[in-house]
């Protein structure tokens, strides 16, 4: 026994690892589609692709609420036979709430209101068999997780994003339209299905599918734990996607396309905030169990200098650079994106706040569910008047106000529950040096862009010279995400073999 548990953290660790490295590929892999599309499509006919890849994930992330979530919780310690009637009952579910999606959309006056009366709507039936395919692919991800199949983790994010773009360039290529787009994605999605059909019989045992699997009280407690937090994460999505939904009918497919290029922000960062996240979550949850509450706010306020340390130097030379960003990528058809795009930028500050985690850490997660209902009834119809009259300036008003009023309404609540104020919660003397650094170092490259004239390849290695010098400076006062020690010990001995190389070469 001795053996098998100290093997586990560094099982943990490696299966984290893998998990990271797919998401990341696959994160690539995903950023790649449109950066192809784009070139092969017109703009409006890339609005509708756009279009309805926001309808499709928006019905499928709201239905599933989350109920996949209580393989998390219930398979680690259960026995065999509960494990298999876990993932037949978590499975039938899927398939339930996709059934019930699309029987929803297939009534006129409800899927219009989703789906729109504009182009859109030609490609219907699409949508519909997208919500089927891509429900029950749900539960791939927290079943190899908690069956720690490290294997699965590395390769199916990376393989199922390179399927499906294979299949739609391949198709589209061959004949082009969003037919082609379209059909390459529902195959590719029909594929993913089959193989998670496959993986999840494979650990049920097809001798034991039969109604005894199922059990009543088991259910009770799936749908007990998941409803709570999986309707808050419903609604969170809702609220993130509302803008666009309106949008659908009341701006053309060109003007979307405009509009759903601003939302790519900047590739990486999130993904870095959730892990900072992850860490100090655990921190302020021993804390608590520990009954020391105000400590809380210690911890917090390392976690937002920490992210704030490089979310602003990476948000200031995005927005700096924003116009070639946007031309490089998606084409100079796309320039109009640019000011949207920097506006999006900004929320990037909203979301290195962190907010509640320090709910989250306490288990007082029941006041972010109320956050949201108390923001719908401000975002939906302010949302939607907005679009209405002021089309997508008012749409990205209504998408920065969804980011950030119920993120708000949790720090609010997070700073009372640590007894703490607006003053004192903050660490606003890291603030003040991080802005100091990262603005005072940005004023030359500004001068740069703004009165000479260069190429992609000098932005580029202008952009990466800010970073370094701001990375060095955060590091000379300690401000860096990471500690000093173990930026060191990875940097000296590249320091000491390009001083041979120098001496060498002398």
């Amino acid at each position: 026994m001795g053996l098998i548990n100290s093997s586990q953290p560094s099982h943990v660790k490696f299966q984290t690892a893998f998990m990271i490295a797919g998401k990341l590929t696959a994160m690539l892999a995903t950023f790649g589609v449109p950066l192809i599309l784009i070139r092969l499509l017109t703009k409006s006919e890339y609005g509708i692709f756009a279009q309805f890849y926001v309808v499709v994930f928006l019905c499928t992330g709201i239905f599933n609420l989350s109920v996949q979530s209580n393989l998390y919780y219930f398979y680690p310690t259960a026995n065999d036979q509960t494990r298999k009637s876990l993932i037949t009952q978590t499975l039938i579910f899927l398939i339930f709430v996709a059934a019930l999606a699309v029987g929803l959309i297939s009534i006129p006056k409800i899927g219009n209101l989703i789906i729109g009366d504009g182009d859109l709507l030609k490609y219907k039936n699409y949508i519909l068999i997208g919500i089927l395919l891509y429900m029950p692919i749900f539960i791939l991800e927290p079943l190899y997780v908690v069956k720690k199949d490290v294997f699965t983790s590395l390769i199916y994010p990376p393989t199922e994003v390179l399927v499906r773009l294979s299949l739609v360039i391949g198709l589209v290529v061959f004949r082009p339209g969003l037919n082609s787009i379209f059909s390459g994605i529902i195959i590719s999605a029909t594929v993913c299905v089959i193989f998670v059909l496959y993986y999840a019989i494979k650990e049920i045992g097809v001798s034991n599918l039969k109604v005894s699997l199922l059990n009543k009280a088991l259910i009770k407690k799936q749908l007990q734990y998941s409803i709570p937090f999986g309707v808050a994460v419903s609604l969170n999505l809702f609220f993130q996607q509302f803008d666009k939904i309106i949008c659908i009918s009341f701006l053309t497919s060109a003007e979307f396309a405009i509009y759903a290029i601003a939302f790519y922000g900047i590739p990486g960062v999130l993904q870095i905030f959730d892990s900072l996240t992850q860490v100090y979550l655990i921190q302020m949850t021993v804390k608590y169990q520990e009954n020391k509450i105000t400590e809380l706010a210690d911890i917090y306020k390392l976690l937002v200098a920490k992210t704030y340390s490089f979310s602003l130097p990476a948000m200031l030379i995005v927005m700096l650079y924003a116009k070639k960003i946007i031309i490089l990528l998606f084409t100079n058809s796309y320039i109009d994106a640019v000011p949207f795009f920097r506006a999006y930028i900004f929320s990037t500050m909203i979301y290195m706040l962190s907010s509640g985690i320090i709910l989250r850490a306490t288990s007082k997660t029941n006041y972010t569910l109320r956050s949201y209902v108390y923001s719908g009834i401000v975002i939906l119809p302010l949302t939607y008047f907005l679009v209405k009259h002021i089309g997508m300036w008012g749409a990205m008003t209504g998408a920065l106000v969804s980011i950030s009023l119920p993120r708000f309404i949790n720090l609010a609540q997070e700073i009372k529950l640590v007894k703490s104020n607006f003053i004192d919660f903050f660490p606003w003397k890291q603030f003040g040096k991080i802005t100091i650094v990262s603005g005072v170092s940005i004023i030359p490259f500004v001068a740069f862009e703004y009165y000479l004239d260069y190429g992609v390849i000098v932005t580029m290695l202008l952009g990466v010279t800010y970073i370094v010098i701001v990375a060095l400076l955060e590091m000379k006062y300690n401000l860096l995400p990471m500690d000093n020690s173990v930026i060191k010990s990875f940097i000296k001995p590249h320091i000491k073999t390009l001083k041979r190389v120098f001496y060498k070469v002398i």
